[in-house]
C-alpha cells in the first residue's frame, strides 16, 4: 500500500498523522523539483517486456519500460474494445509522458491531465502545449477536478491506490462519457488479487460501469523494476539529503521493505478496464 494511504489509515495520532502526510507531500514535490526525476516524463515503474506493437517516441527514449505501461492501457488491455476517443483524461499525469504516448496512438485526440504534484502538472503542460486543445488541472487525493462527462477515455497510471478504488471508481465514472472506457493500473504492498478485484468488481457495479477486465501484472512490474535497479542506484545517489533514504523506498531498491515484497509474492499489482454504458 502506497505510504501516503498507509498514513491515512493509520492508528499513530493525528499530530504525527499530519507530520507524515506533509512529508509524503514534501517529499513528492522535491523529487520533482529538484532530484533526477525532473529531467524525467514518467514517474511509474514500468512494465516488461516491450510489446511489439509498441511506438517508439524520440521524446520518450530511455524511459520505454515507463511508457509500455500506458501502451498496455491505451491499446492492449482494450484491444477489443476498439477505443476511437475524442478526448483522453490522465490522473495522474506526471510530468506528460503518457499524455504524449496518448497522443501518438490516437493523433487527432484532446489530452487532459491532473495530478497532485504542481510542479508536474506545470511540466506536463509545457510537454503538450503544441497541442491542441490540451488542458492540465493541478488535482488532489480525493476527487478529479475535472467536470462530469468530459472524456470518453479515462487512464490513470498508480493514481487510483492514492484515492483509494472505490473512490476513484464513482470519480472516474462521473468524469467518463457514455460510451466511454476507463483503464488504470495501480498496486498495493501485502496485496491480495482476489481482494482488489471484488473491490473493483462492487465499485463498478456501484456506479453503473461494466466490469470488463482484470489482469495481475506483478511479474512484468517487477522485470521492469529488475532491469532498472543500475539506473536508480546512479540517480538517488544524487537525490538531496534527507530525501535519499525516502526515495530509496519510493524506488522499490533491493535492501527495502518494499523490494523484499516484490521479491517474496506479496506485492499486487494490476490493471483494470472498465466501461460506461
Amino acid at each position: 500500500m502506497p505510504d501516503l494511504v498507509r498514513i491515512r489509515h493509520s492508528t499513530v495520532p493525528a499530530p504525527l498523522r499530519l507530520a507524515l502526510h506533509l512529508f509524503d507531500l514534501a517529499a513528492y514535490e522535491v523529487l520533482y523539483r529538484f532530484s533526477p526525476v525532473s529531467r524525467k516524463m514518467f514517474f511509474n515503474g514500468g512494465y516488461l517486456p516491450l510489446a511489439p506493437d509498441m511506438q517508439q517516441l524520440p521524446a520518450l527514449k530511455g524511459e520505454e519500460a515507463s511508457a509500455m505501461m500506458y501502451h498496455l492501457l491505451l491499446r492492449g488491455m482494450v484491444a477489443d474494445l476498439a477505443p476511437n476517443p475524442q478526448v483522453i483524461l490522465d490522473v495522474g499525469c506526471g510530468q506528460g509522458g503518457g499524455l504524449l504516448y496518448a497522443h501518438a496512438i490516437h493523433p487527432g485526440v484532446r489530452l487532459y491531465g491532473t495530478d497532485r504534484n504542481g510542479t508536474a502538472t506545470r511540466k506536463a503542460a509545457r510537454a503538450v502545449a503544441h497541442i491542441p486543445g490540451s488542458r492540465l488541472v493541478k488535482g488532489s487525493d480525493d476527487d478529479i477536478r475535472f467536470e462530469a462527462a468530459c472524456a470518453d477515455f479515462v487512464i490513470s497510471v498508480g493514481a487510483p491506490t492514492y484515492f483509494g478504488l472505490t473512490r476513484f471508481v464513482g470519480e472516474a465514472a462521473r468524469v467518463c462519457r457514455p460510451g466511454g472506457i476507463i483503464a488504470f493500473s495501480g498496486g498495493y504492498r501485502q496485496g491480495d488479487h482476489a481482494v482488489i478485484e471484488a473491490e473493483l468488481r462492487d465499485a463498478a457495479s456501484g456506479s453503473g460501469l461494466v466490469f470488463h477486465r482484470y489482469r495481475d501484472i506483478t511479474p512484468h512490474t517487477f522485470a521492469a523494476l529488475r532491469a532498472d535497479i543500475p539506473r536508480r542506484e546512479a540517480e538517488l545517489a544524487r537525490v538531496p539529503w534527507p530525501f535519499r533514504l525516502y526515495g530509496r523506498k519510493w524506488a522499490d531498491m533491493p535492501g527495502s521493505a518494499e523490494y523484499d515484497e516484490y521479491a517474496t509474492g506479496r506485492r499486487a499489482d494490476f490493471a483494470c478496464v472498465l466501461r460506461k454504458p
